[in-house]
């Protein structure tokens, strides 16, 4: 199978926020029939850095539905599953929400991020189902049984014996993480895999390209 990562530019200033949506979509169009599975990276519809849920809810309104036409249109374009993270409604609350899409556009899974960091927080996304454990989910396509974590998730290890007795394949691993070095993130990416008997599939977002950190979108087997 053919695995395709997008790793779009991010930005701190607001005015790029524009240009930034514009290359992600730009790339999905790139795409063709020879690829199987897309993996966008975490807020696909907050483009540029917000700091508010303001600024964030905004964004939302803005790029939200734009987002996942495309997504749609590319998973039917190039009959591919299409791995993409928004802000969902669910019970009543915004929800950091990594969305399969099937080979018909049509939505197939849902994963909601289990480990909220304080920016999330302060800026209201939902967190209550977090309170009570619920088992890894796994969603099964094709005969490929796929996992999931999100940026801060990777972070907590306790959670990786529970993925590796599901007996995942692929981990999905949609990221925003702006401030660790690449190094880390690979250590991390190779110790979830390692821990796990899975591959790690992880897209996130790219600031200049002599970066030292952000970025680091890859493939560990």
């Amino acid at each position: 199978m053919k695995y395709t990562v997008i790793q779009p530019p991010y930005s701190r200033d607001r005015s790029r926020s524009d240009a930034c949506f514009d290359f992600k979509m730009n790339l999905l169009d790139t795409l063709d029939s020879s690829v199987d599975v897309i993996v966008l990276p975490e807020y696909s519809d907050v483009p540029c850095a917000a700091s508010t849920r303001e600024e964030i809810l905004a964004d939302r309104a803005k790029y939200m539905d734009a987002l996942m036409e495309k997504c749609r249109e590319t998973a039917i374009r190039c009959q591919a599953v299409v791995f993409v993270n928004a802000l969902v409604e669910a019970d009543g609350e915004l929800r950091n929400t990594t969305i399969a899409i099937g080979r018909d556009g049509q939505r197939i899974g849902e994963y909601y991020k289990r480990h909220i960091p304080p920016l999330e927080l302060d800026a209201g996304i939902g967190h209550e189902y977090t309170e009570e454990f619920t088992p890894p989910p796994v969603i099964e396509i094709d005969g490929v049984r796929y996992g999931f974590l999100t940026c801060y998730d990777f972070y907590f290890y306790e959670a990786f014996a529970a993925m590796a007795r599901q007996n995942m394949d692929v981990i999905i691993g949609c990221s925003l993480q702006r401030s660790d070095s690449h190094d880390a993130l690979e250590i991390m990416c190779r110790f979830l895999a390692y821990n796990t008997n899975a591959y790690v599939v992880r897209s996130s977002v790219s600031f200049s390209e002599d970066s030292v950190v952000c970025g680091a979108s890859m493939i560990v087997s």
